[in-house]
């Protein structure tokens, strides 16, 4: 890994590194992808079997090798062909209308009310447990779970106030490292047994270090008190405040902007196509990524492998849940619930759905209606598929 350089603002960056081309992660895949697997026979690197699988269905996805759809124009008996698409976790096309879904389905049990983002983030030492045992990410959620539900029941005891958080796992970073947190979207308003309270403070100092010692307790009891000792007494000598927990007020101008933003990498690769650069002879491909601790540009420059390598791990098991509900949100049957106005009236969902189908998209996205034939304007229909 080389860091090329770093820019102040993207103008500098993009002054220094003028767009020559366009590059498509699934084109960068077709082209290096078995090459990959070659090398990594040899050095004895172990591919987990969804990531084989979930990159071979990206890279055939909208060609003929998973069949197609054929609409016909009764007018003039023009016919098109439309390619279905793989549905993959790492296929960046079948993402974003995944991401569109997924978003309307949360909204659809939001309720209308301010909700907080917050960040729960731990110690870069503890990452790699998580890549060597993916069971352990379900601690991430747990951990979050426990601090913010045990808070609650201490303070509202008597009224069983109950608020209602989304919980969302990010395994990378701004780098696309392996960079395990947690995002969490919750209710500003907790409903109890008979009324509902409005909040907005939460003491995060608590957070922190109760967010810290239920993980800490969790990860001891899975991987042993004697092997885990040393790692948990030297995180809590240089944390003494806990882990890091950020929660700016007022950070989304609206709940539907915050689940964006915590839905923007779900289904599709942690990686923005737009940020390649280039991708030389040498099979060194470079890139660039906002850092986040002083928001400058950071270029980089790997080997296309390691590029590679680093996307893939992100790929989550078979059957994980990365988007998980809690509290009210859970089951949705507090008897006050059904009572609340929610973020999205039920009776609207249905047509905000079909805007998610392909031909909407097309039509909303690029202004293109691809079944009006490009001969007679005639809308075409289906013929089989």
């Amino acid at each position: 890994m080389s860091i090329v350089n770093v820019f102040n603002s993207e103008t500098e960056l993009f002054d220094f590194y003028p767009k020559k081309k366009y590059f498509k992660i699934k084109d960068i895949f077709n082209d290096y992808w078995y090459e990959f697997l070659d090398f990594t026979d040899k050095k004895n690197i172990n591919i987990r079997p969804v990531v084989k699988r979930d990159v071979q269905r990206m890279m055939i996805c909208k060609t003929p090798h998973i069949g197609f759809s054929t609409y016909h124009c009764h007018h003039c008996n023009n016919t098109l062909n439309v390619y279905k698409t793989c549905k993959s976790r790492f296929c960046n096309s079948c993402g974003v209308k995944y991401a569109k879904q997924r978003a309307l389905n949360i909204e659809s049990i939001l309720l209308n009310c301010t909700h907080r983002h917050i960040t729960f983030t731990i110690s870069d030492k503890l990452w790699p447990l998580f890549l060597e045992d993916r069971k352990r990410l379900n601690y991430m959620f747990e951990a979050v779970n426990l601090t913010l539900s045990s808070w609650f029941k201490e303070q509202y005891k008597k009224e069983c106030y109950k608020p209602g958080f989304i919980l969302t796992l990010h395994t990378f970073g701004r780098d696309d490292k392996w960079n395990v947190h947690i995002h969490c979207l919750y209710s500003e308003i907790a409903l109890g047994k008979n009324d509902s309270k409005k909040f907005d403070f939460i003491p995060f100092d608590m957070l922190r270090k109760r967010f810290q010692k239920v993980l800490l307790d969790l990860l001891e009891q899975d991987i042993g008190k004697e092997e885990f000792r040393k790692m948990k007494n030297w995180i809590y000598s240089t944390s003494n405040n806990g882990f890091y927990v950020r929660a700016k007020k007022n950070e989304f101008p609206s709940s539907k902007k915050a689940i964006s933003y915590i839905l923007r990498y779900c289904g599709r690769p942690c990686f923005a196509q737009y940020r390649i650069i280039d991708i030389d002879d040498d099979d060194f491909i470079t890139f660039w990524y906002q850092r986040h601790e002083d928001d400058k540009f950071v270029v980089e420059k790997i080997h296309i492998f390691e590029w590679i390598s680093r996307l893939i791990r992100h790929i989550p098991d078979c059957n994980f849940k990365t988007i998980r509900y809690y509290g009210i949100y859970a089951s949705r049957k507090h008897k006050l619930y059904n009572t609340c106005r929610l973020l999205i009236n039920k009776i609207k969902l249905p047509f905000y759905m079909s805007l998610t189908k392909w031909r909407n998209l097309m039509i909303t996205t690029f202004n293109i209606d691809p079944l009006k034939c490009p001969n007679c304007g005639t809308i075409m229909k289906l013929e089989y598929g």
